[in-house]
């Protein structure tokens, strides 16, 4: 009338060992998941500001020669500006740095020249990289062109 009890004890006690090992290999799995999300996050934080700074470099551009006086508008394939996009503080060196070199060239082409309706069209092109170092093979030349704006001499 009374069971056995040792075939029960057997069974739980071969769970001991594999209950830390699935524990573990869950632990480490979300831990390479929330590294990999840190690393992502971090890398579109970063093209978020490259994105941010693109778009003031080009208002400015644009903002200037919508506003400048006729005669210092520039000269066809004349360099605007030039800079870099980031000025990171390097904590080591303790000085910011200059990373991603960018360049901002007007193409103008000039209808009714000498005459009284002389009209200017320009556009902007602003060419930059996304690694410090203009050279590298993995970081091709980006390019972003504005509209095309139109200034009377009149």
């Amino acid at each position: 009338m009374n069971a056995p009890v040792f075939g029960r004890s057997r069974q739980v006690g071969g769970f001991a060992l594999l209950d830390p090992l699935i524990g573990i290999l869950v632990f480490t799995a979300v831990m390479v998941g929330a590294i990999n999300f840190w690393r992502l996050a971090e890398y579109k934080c970063a093209r978020a500001r490259i994105d941010a700074r693109v778009s003031q470099i080009l208002r400015e551009g644009t903002d200037y020669v919508t506003y400048v006086a006729y005669d210092l508008l520039p000269a066809d394939g004349a360099q605007v500006r030039s800079g870099f996009l980031l000025h990171p503080l390097d904590p080591t060196a303790r000085r910011y740095k200059d990373i991603y070199p960018f360049s901002v060239t007007a193409a103008v082409t000039t209808t009714g020249g000498g005459t009284p309706a002389e009209a200017k069209q320009i556009t902007l092109t602003l060419a930059y990289n996304t690694a410090p170092d203009p050279q590298a093979a993995d970081s091709p030349l980006q390019t972003i062109r504005t509209n095309a704006l139109t200034r009377f001499k009149g």
